[in-house]
């Protein structure tokens, strides 16, 4: 079979999985407190409100200027995060098509739809993003507020002041759409040159996917990555900055990507798909996943290192938030261990990465470690207790399956799912580490 269809059965599950989403999402909405306590006693009560003053004070002094959470909030910012999580891993997608096209890749030759496919789900996750944006800016974006930019006013900010020439939304909105309309004219020329390759191939046909290529790589790498994370990410934080975070933001997202597309190789090979798909492939993008998961925590501890020894103040801000054991300290340690403690261990075996069983098993834990990592770029500005819950997981599910059904109902319409009249299509077959 080297043409995929999507059955019911798979459809049903992703219908079931969409469904727990918002089961988890509804329960997450009626059980949400802003991390507050349930305990009403007096002594507790004032503790708390001493507390909050401290905290106001902080926020005040840091420019995050955001009010207690509410549902609102936590709707908002895990939205944002669970879009922009989704959206870098479409973008990991493209650059994998890039990178190996480019580096006249055989290997990956057989499977190379399945990024193809997970390619084109950027195009819903961007239309999700410029939603949020036009809708909810205020409620995630500080440097918004014009009340910011009044001078000789009590909410005057001075260090806002001087980004303003950057932080303003006029460029926001001209990176935005710029990075959409780059996002889309890839994923077609993909698209419609892989789907050429398959139907008439030419010698032309081959040149013109590596042009693409190189020119994909640079956008992303300079133009997408670069201010994406400027202005999506670090600017919810207007204050923080860091040289390290777009290395780190794409060095997940890439991992991400690899964890997502194993899991599709094993999928399709249970259906009966790709049947010359074999252990040096499944290796081969293990090992990746390896090697980037390695990089990954390189970029977070020198992110980490930088500013502890430096220790400036607007930016040790950023861990006060996030490893503090009253706020997010699990998730911060936690996200740790699952991404990097975990498939290093485990992966570091040349068996372990042929493995069936171990390698989804690595796969289900870099990408809830990722989720979790990403939440903590994004969220606790807005959400400075209690915001990692039922509402993140809730959708998770929901864009996730929404994800999935997208990718799988564009490899259906792919016609020839093993890229086998690829040039390099026989290294594939003969592929062997």
């Amino acid at each position: 079979m080297n043409t995929y269809v999507f059955d019911s059965s798979t459809k049903k599950n992703i219908f079931t999985a969409f469904g727990i989403g918002v089961l988890l999402l509804v329960l997450g909405i009626f059980t949400f407190n802003g991390g507050q306590s349930s305990n009403h006693d007096a002594h507790h009560e004032s503790e708390k409100h001493a507390t909050a003053k401290a905290d106001n004070r902080d926020a005040a002094a840091e420019g995050h200027g955001h009010e207690a959470p509410t549902v609102k909030t936590a709707l908002i910012a895990n939205s944002h995060n669970a879009l922009y999580f989704f959206f870098y891993i479409a973008l990991g997608a493209i650059f994998f098509l890039a990178a190996t096209n480019i580096a006249w890749g055989g290997w990956q030759i057989q499977i190379q739809k399945i990024p193809l496919a997970m390619a084109t789900t950027i195009i819903f996750f961007l239309v999700g993003l410029c939603i949020v944006f036009a809708l909810f800016n205020h409620d995630l974006f500080h440097w918004t507020h014009e009340s910011l930019y009044a001078k000789g006013t009590a909410t005057f900010d001075e260090v806002l002041n001087i980004k303003s020439d950057f932080l303003n939304m006029k460029t926001f909105w001209a990176f935005t759409i710029v990075i959409s309309i780059s996002c889309a004219l890839m994923v077609i020329k993909f698209w419609n040159t892989f789907s050429k390759l398959d139907t008439n191939p030419t010698r032309q046909l081959f040149s013109s996917s590596r042009v693409i290529s190189a020119v994909s790589i640079v956008v992303i790498s300079f133009l997408i990555n670069t201010f994406a994370t400027w202005l999506w990410s670090m600017s919810i934080q207007p204050h923080w900055y860091s040289t390290m975070f777009t290395w780190n933001t794409m060095a997940g997202a890439c991992v991400t990507t690899l964890s997502i597309i194993i899991l599709f190789i094993h999928y399709l090979k249970a259906k009966g798909y790709l049947p010359q798909v074999n252990d040096n492939h499944i290796h081969d993008v293990a090992k990746l996943m390896f090697a980037i998961s390695i990089f990954w925590c390189y970029t977070w501890f020198a992110q980490y290192m930088l500013i502890w020894y430096a220790n400036i103040p607007e930016e040790t801000e950023y861990f006060r938030l996030r490893r503090d054991f009253d706020n997010y300290g699990v998730l911060f340690h936690g996200s740790w261990v699952l991404n990097f403690v975990i498939p290093f261990f485990i992966l570091m075996t040349r068996n372990a990465k042929r493995s069936v069983n171990i390698t989804i098993f690595c796969a289900i834990v870099i990408i809830l470690g990722q989720y979790a990592a990403f939440f903590l770029m994004n969220c606790p500005p807005l959400l400075p207790k209690g915001g990692f819950g039922l509402i993140s997981f809730g959708l998770l599910l929901i864009f996730g399956s929404i994800f999935v059904y997208l990718t799988l109902m564009m490899l259906a319409k792919v016609k020839d799912l093993t890229s086998s009249t690829h040039p390099y299509v026989k290294e594939s077959y003969n592929h062997h580490i």
